[in-house]
C-alpha cells in the first residue's frame, strides 16, 4: 500500500486534487483555472518530483494570497486582478506552460544522460521561469501600495500613475528580489538532500553548481521581472484612462472606457507572461551554465542608459 500511494502517478493526483480544491475554496482559481492548474502541477510533479513542484506552489500560493492582499483597496483604484481575484485558464497556462516545458526536458536529460545535456541548465531554466513569473506577479501586487511613486522602465526619470504598463517601484523591485530569494531557499533545502540522479532530486553535479542556485534564483526574478515591465511598455496594448489618467491594460478604469493609445492591439499581458517567462527561463540556462558576468554587464548597461535617457 505504501508503495502504491509513494508512486509519482498516485502521489501526484492524490496532492493535486487536494491542491485543486484547496486553491478553489481560497478564490484564487475558477474552474477552468482549477482544471488547468491540476494538469500543470501533476505533469510537474510527475517530471521534476516535489523540488520541481515546491517551487511551483511557492509561486502558485503567494501570487493568489498578493492579489487577495487589500484586494478592495486595490479595486477602488482599478488596480485589482479581474474576477474577484480568481485567476482563469489563460492565467494558469501563461504562468505554468513554460517551467512545464523545462520540468519535462530536466526529467528528460536526467533520464537519458547520453544526450549530452547537464540537467542543471534544464533546472536553471525552470527555476528562471517559475522566479520571473513569481517575482512579477509579486511586484505587481505589493508594489502598487508603494509611498512613492512609480517609475516608467523605459525612462526610470518619468513618474507615472500607478497601475501604468511598465510601471517600477523601489517596493516592487525588492519584493521581486525577494521572490526568487526564497525560492533560491527552497531549491538549495532540496539540493542538501538529495543525490541529483533520482526522482525527486535536484541536480546538482558539483559544489560550484549549488553555489549558483541562489544567486541563479534571484537574478532571473529580479531581471526577468523587468524584462516583462520592459515588453509590456513597449509591445502590450495600452489604454489610457480619461478620468486618471493612467496607462493600463483594461478597457475599462475607474470605472469608465479606457482609449486605446498604443502597443500591438492583440498584444497582452498574457502575450508578455510569456515571453518573460521564457526570457527567464533562457536566463537559468545562461546562468546555470556559469556565465553570469554577461548577465551582471547586460543588467549594468540597461541601468546606466536608461537613467541617463
Amino acid at each position: 500500500m505504501q508503495e502504491l500511494l509513494t508512486h509519482p502517478v498516485v502521489s501526484g493526483l492524490l496532492v493535486m486534487t487536494l491542491v485543486g480544491v484547496l486553491a478553489y475554496k481560497a478564490g484564487f482559481l475558477d474552474i477552468s483555472g482549477m482544471i488547468s492548474a491540476f494538469l500543470v502541477g501533476f505533469v510537474v510533479w510527475y517530471t521534476g518530483g516535489p523540488p520541481a513542484f515546491t517551487i511551483l506552489l511557492f509561486f502558485f500560493f503567494t501570487s493568489g494570497l498578493a492579489t487577495k492582499f487589500k484586494y478592495k483597496a486595490k479595486a477602488k483604484q482599478g488596480l485589482a486582478q479581474e474576477g474577484r481575484g480568481r485567476r482563469s485558464f489563460r492565467n494558469v497556462l501563461a504562468s505554468g506552460i513554460i517551467p512545464l516545458f523545462f520540468s519535462v526536458a530536466w526529467y528528460i536529460t536526467r533520464t537519458y544522460p547520453s544526450l549530452g545535456i547537464d540537467p542543471f541548465w534544464m533546472f536553471g531554466g525552470f527555476v528562471g521561469a517559475v522566479a520571473t513569473t513569481a517575482a512579477d506577479t509579486l511586484a505587481s501586487e505589493i508594489g502598487v501600495f508603494s509611498k512613492a511613486k512609480p517609475r516608467l522602465i523605459t525612462n526610470l526619470r518619468r513618474k507615472v500613475p500607478r497601475g501604468t504598463i511598465g510601471a517600477v517601484s523601489l517596493l516592487g523591485e525588492a519584493v521581486a528580489a525577494a521572490a526568487g530569494l526564497a525560492i533560491g531557499i527552497i531549491a538549495v533545502v532540496f539540493a542538501l538532500f538529495s543525490s541529483g540522479t533520482e526522482w525527486g532530486s535536484v541536480p546538482v553535479a558539483n559544489a560550484a553548481q549549488f553555489m549558483f542556485i541562489i544567486p541563479l534564483a534571484i537574478l532571473t526574478g529580479f531581471i526577468g521581472c523587468n524584462l516583462d515591465s520592459l515588453i509590456g511598455a513597449i509591445a502590450q496594448n495600452r489604454f489610457v484612462c480619461e478620468i486618471c489618467g493612467a496607462i493600463t491594460d483594461r478597457e475599462f478604469h475607474c470605472s469608465y472606457e479606457t482609449k486605446y493609445v498604443g502597443g500591438f492591439k492583440r498584444f497582452t499581458n498574457v502575450h508578455v507572461n510569456l515571453g518573460s517567462s521564457t526570457m527567464g527561463a533562457t536566463l537559468g540556462i545562461v546562468l546555470g551554465a556559469g556565465l553570469f558576468v554577461w548577465i551582471l554587464g547586460g543588467l549594468f548597461f540597461w541601468i546606466a542608459a536608461s537613467s541617463s535617457s
